[in-house]
């Protein structure tokens, strides 16, 4: 008599209960996740409820925070004339220019990350008062020892037309750009202005600043008041951010009475980056420049600032 062997499961068949086993899991997790997401909703009751709030104990200098970022329907219920601030990487910003930092979280939200908002957030910030729920939603208040009292700003000196800007040649020759009212139109047709613009997802209020080209310089001059520092951020505006053909590095040059610091910002970088200045005395003459050897997509937001040690 014949002996066969022992059949074994087809192959074919075992692969197929494991991706049944997996449809199933997938579809057990879709239905806990629809279960679960009326749960994460916001009243329009709660969202009135945080506004009536900072509408009557925000103070002048207050700021909103989102957490997470794309918290984005609480803004419309925010007062007009107190400032949000939401955007990738926003739990890290130090948000020098605010003495105080509404926190309004909404910790229900997919991927909230409360441990990572709050070990990005919360050093040198410190509680006043006590958290309040409002529905789904968490509001509470922070001193913030990140702040900086601002002295000056070159994006509002310049929209006040109290700067002078103009083109400058290496030998010193310059070339005045004249005040449209909205900024100053340079001799090249390149526009000078205050204005707000995104770098690295973040927005600034910025002094926008396009290279001229070969070695000649953009520089907005003014007077500044006494300051404990100063600083300078810059940046190429986004959409000129990654571009690399025909584009060259720029340097953008910090200077206070006479003497200067310089930033460089290499091609293809998308980034936002920070040069520490000195201390301002009174009636300090500092200039800012821009060049790069092309000019192509070489526009750059640029924030200088002078700040007093907080109070």
């Amino acid at each position: 008599m014949t002996q066969h062997a022992p059949s074994s499961p087809s192959p074919l068949r075992g692969e197929g209960r494991g991706e049944g086993l997996i449809l199933l899991a997938v579809a057990f997790l879709s239905l806990g996740f629809q279960l679960w997401l009326p749960t994460t909703h916001v009243g329009e009751s709660d969202y009135q409820a945080v506004g009536n709030t900072l509408a009557s104990e925000r103070q002048p200098g207050d700021v909103v925070l989102l957490a997470p970022w794309w918290t984005e329907r609480a803004r419309i219920y925010v007062p007009e004339g107190t400032p949000v601030v939401g955007y990738q990487g926003s739990d890290a910003d130090p948000l020098e220019r605010y003495p105080r930092i509404w926190v309004l979280f909404e910790p229900r939200q997919p991927n909230a990350g409360l441990g990572a908002f709050e070990r990005a957030f919360l050093p040198s910030r410190t509680p006043l008062g006590e958290e309040r729920p409002f529905g789904n939603l968490r509001l509470r208040l922070y001193q913030n020892g990140r702040y900086r009292p601002l002295t000056v700003d070159a994006a509002e000196v310049l929209g006040s037309g109290a700067a002078q800007v103009y083109l400058e040649s290496p030998d010193g020759n310059r070339q005045p750009c004249g005040s449209t009212g909205a900024g100053y139109r340079c001799p090249n047709n390149k526009l000078v202005a205050r204005e707000w613009h995104e770098v690295h997802f973040a927005p600034y209020q910025c002094v926008k600043l396009e290279a001229p080209g070969s070695s000649t310089r953009v520089v907005v001059e003014f007077t500044a008041p006494a300051s404990d520092a100063s600083a300078l951020s810059a940046g190429y505006i986004w959409e000129y951010g990654a571009h690399r053909e025909n584009t060259t590095p720029t340097t953008v040059w910090l200077e206070v009475n006479g003497q200067a610091q310089t930033l460089e910002l290499p091609v293809g970088d998308e980034l936002m980056h920070r040069l520490e200045g000195p201390p301002l005395p009174e009636g300090a003459k500092v200039r800012i420049a821009l060049a790069s050897g092309n000019p192509t997509a070489r526009v750059v937001c640029v924030v200088m600032t002078g700040s007093r040690r907080s109070p």
